[in-house]
């Protein structure tokens, strides 16, 4: 079996260098081949490694054939070995790093040609080439137009982008090198062909996922894996995506043919909808066993709010005792079925700015088939700064989530809401739990906000059950549940059966914020919030956070109090005091 030879090309900028330095060292030994380029030019430091000639020598050396090809550029002479064709027919793959105006040359010169080129966006290459301060802005933008030649035809090619990391250019590369010289039984093959673009079956997923969580890859090709599948995913990749992902652990068997799970998309501070919506739902008779995760970015996640009250990390057996008891739960899934692929994605996400909700589709819904969840319902808050921005985009994730719920056998609804700002009054977990038992409560200072999203939901939930049939009967079913105790009796049950956590007693100190002018709230920023909230320590702190006075269309006199930042840590709580007086996160109309 003879070589490949690929010949790797790219404009300036585009770190082809860099690239093909990163990948040789990763290469099966043996297996591969760099080609040196002859130049007539001396070696010296902080250059390419290659041979160096005289002019006079290379041209002797060029009318001997001593040259596959040969071409010029930058005011030196470049060639090829011909030595390289022997490599070829004795199986190895060659890598030369060249030019593109030879590939129609070396079209006719070598079998097995494979060109790979190495790219970036136009903005990106800009900036790159700017950096380098060694041409005028026209001469870059010249270099610009090259850039954007299309390769010549009928030569097998793959474009690399090197747009994001340096590891992650070299493993596209490496992928791009391997995905034809690894078998296609191997789960290397598969990996290789999902960085390079490719669409992969369901089998092939089952194959791959397991290999890649007991640790057969490099983390760098796990997370270049990961991008490609943020940038590349079919809607039958989703579902194979999903279903593969079933596979990686075992689902929870329950005695009712009916068990229902609520999920949200997450993004609005001190929505915690979900820690309301599980005890209405359990009083009613429904199985909810509720796996929630803890905070990335934002100030609380529900599983945070949570275990202000009880504990979280309950284990399977655990989780069982606590549904079959009460009919509900709210755990966190760090001991049930969260996923290392998950830990490997979430750290790329906001640095490279991935779109990762095609992903979140295929892991959420089989998060909720291993909990044993056969009707699902999903909140999918949309905002400018969310991680869905418009309504459109909530509506049509929204069909995607039924769609590939119904390939998996679930019953999903989905529902696009308004995530424009913070729902509840606290941000932060020991806050946002406050609002949710005042919710319970049926106190007259619970957030109103709060209370109409947990009932919309609540009653969506309720509504999948023949026996109550429909969205109205529902709200009036839930609100009964609220308003009688059913709800808060409920959620006692569950808190002591997952295990009362003893209320923290320590000291808050706080800081106001107030408003520098008089006006209409027209908006309230919830990333402001939130950030101000994590830098007075929330989640690792429970008791910090923001507590919110004033919201969305309250009008406010000029030195009236819009929240307090509360926290146990003086230094933490002065620095979310200088964000505060930065931004505060208000917007006024005066």
């Amino acid at each position: 079996m003879t070589g490949n030879f690929f010949f790797v090309v790219g404009p300036s900028g585009a770190g082809k260098d860099s690239l093909l330095s990163g990948v040789q060292p990763l290469l099966p030994p043996g297996q591969f081949i760099f080609a040196r380029r002859v130049i007539t030019r001396e070696a010296v430091a902080h250059t390419e490694d290659h041979d160096s000639c005289s002019e006079a020598e290379f041209l002797a050396r060029e009318a001997k054939g001593d040259f596959l090809i040969t071409w010029q550029a930058h005011g030196l002479m470049y060639g090829l070995p011909a030595s390289l064709l022997d490599a070829i027919a004795s199986g190895i793959h060659v890598i030369a790093n060249g030019s593109r105006n030879m590939i129609e040359h070396l079209q006719r010169q070598v079998p097995s040609l494979k060109v790979i080129e190495v790219n970036a966006p136009l903005d990106v290459l800009r900036a790159r080439l700017s950096a380098r301060s060694r041409e005028s802005p026209e001469e870059i933008e010249r270099r610009l137009q090259r850039a954007s030649l299309a390769l010549p035809s009928g030569v097998p090619s793959v474009r690399v982008m090197n747009d994001l990391s340096l590891d992650i250019g070299v493993s596209r590369l490496k992928a791009a090198l391997l995905r034809d010289a690894v078998a296609p039984d191997q789960t290397e093959h598969f990996l290789y062909q999902k960085i390079g673009g490719s669409a992969l079956s369901r089998d092939s997923y089952a194959q791959l996922l397991p290999a890649i969580i007991r640790g057969g890859f490099p983390l760098a090709d796990v997370q270049t894996f990961l991008v490609a599948c943020t940038l590349h995913l079919t809607h039958d990749e989703i579902v194979g995506l999903a279903h593969a992902r079933t596979l990686l652990y075992p689902r929870l068997a329950w005695p009712q043919a009916m068990v229902v799970d609520k999920h949200s998309m997450g993004g609005i501070p001190g929505s915690r909808v979900t820690m309301v919506v599980i005890p209405i739902v359990a009083a009613h008779g429904l199985l909810i066993p509720k796996t929630s995760s803890r905070a990335i970015t934002s100030a609380a996640g529900t599983a945070d709010a949570m275990e202000v009250l009880a504990r979280v990390d309950l284990n399977f057996d655990e989780v069982q005792a606590c549904v079959l008891s009460t009919n509900g739960c709210i755990a966190w899934n760090g001991k049930l079925n969260h996923s290392v692929l998950d830990d490997a994605i979430n750290p790329i996400v906001r640095p490279f700015g991935l779109d990762t909700r095609n992903w979140s589709v295929a892991s959420i819904l089989s998060k909720k088939f291993t909990a044993g969840a056969t009707h699902v319902v999903i909140d999918i808050p949309y905002a400018g700064s969310g991680k869905v921005k418009t309504l459109e985009e909530a509506s049509e994730l929204a069909r995607l989530f039924e769609s590939v719920g119904s390939a998996m056998g679930l019953v999903v609804k989905a529902f696009p809401t308004d995530g424009s700002g913070p729902i509840g009054c606290g941000i932060g977990p020991a806050l946002e739990a406050r609002d949710v038992m005042l919710v319970l409560d049926n106190h007259p200072q619970a957030p109103a906000d709060l209370l109409a999203k947990s009932l919309f939901f609540a009653a969506h939930i309720l509504a999948l059950d023949p026996a109550v049939g429909s969205f109205e009967n529902g709200h009036r079913l839930a609100t009964e549940l609220l308003q009688s105790g059913a709800a808060r009796s409920r959620m006692d049950a569950i808190v002591a059966q997952q295990g009362l956590v003893p209320a923290d007693h320590q000291a808050t100190r706080h800081v106001e914020v107030r408003a520098a002018q008089a006006g209409l709230v027209r908006a309230i920023d919830g990333g402001i919030i939130s950030g101000i909230a994590r830098l007075a320590g929330a989640p690792g702190l429970k008791l910090a956070g923001v507590d919110l006075k004033k919201s969305v269309g309250d009008k406010v006199h000029k030195g009236e109090l819009l929240y307090l930042i509360q926290g146990t840590n003086m230094a933490q709580l002065q620095l979310a005091s200088q964000l505060a007086e930065q931004n505060h996160g208000y917007a006024l109309e005066i």
